[in-house]
């Protein structure tokens, strides 16, 4: 698979991690990788280069082969990780993905750049829009900023009205979040059998 010139890949890595227990879920573990690993050996395939928006642990994310960059403050969800990424990427889009999803797709970025040069190319799964799984035109970075201004962080309103262009993946495994400890014991599992 050849890596497109025109994508930067971003890992979704800042979120507060609540129902984790507060933990940084991209330095949990699974299978002995940490989940942030997992997740660039998926991507750097695909993409010219990869950032990440991490708001804590920033000595050990920048380690990794990766531009790492941190939401303004106060914390105002993946939205404001998103923004924060697209004001410095060097390409026209970036692939979000999130920092907890071990099965992102490995030819995502072809099923998605199909569709440029719509805006916003998002993923679908055979029940919901999976907005955390899609390209972003690096103009999109100050329609985030209005919205978030405007008080509102809701990742899917944002969406919907940038009237987006929505391709749908059948395999519903390619978006599973791990998002709580047992849904990370239990996939783990799953590999074993």
């Amino acid at each position: 698979m050849s890596k497109s010139r025109a994508i930067t890949g971003i890992i979704l890595a800042g979120g507060e991690g609540r129902r984790m227990g507060g933990q940084d879920k991209g330095w949990l573990q699974l299978q002995g990788l940490p989940m942030i690993r997992r997740a660039i050996e998926r991507l750097q395939p695909q993409v010219e280069q990869i950032v990440i928006s991490a708001n804590r642990n920033l000595d050990a994310y920048a380690k990794l082969d990766a531009r790492i960059y941190s939401d303004d403050t106060p914390y105002q969800g993946p939205l404001g990780g998103i923004a924060a990424c697209l004001e410095h990427i060097d390409t026209d889009y970036g692939l979000i993905v999130p920092t907890d999803a071990p099965l992102i797709p490995i030819n995502l970025v072809e099923s998605l750049s199909a569709h440029i040069p719509a805006k916003l190319i998002l993923c679908r799964d055979e029940k919901r829009m999976q907005p955390l799984f899609g390209l972003y035109h690096r103009s999109l970075a100050a329609s985030i900023r209005a919205f978030l201004a405007g008080g509102d962080r809701k990742l899917m309103l944002w969406c919907e009205q940038q009237d987006p262009e929505v391709v749908t993946i059948g395999d519903n495994s390619a978006f599973t979040n791990l998002n709580t400890p047992s849904e990370l014991s239990e996939f783990e599992k799953k590999l074993h059998i």
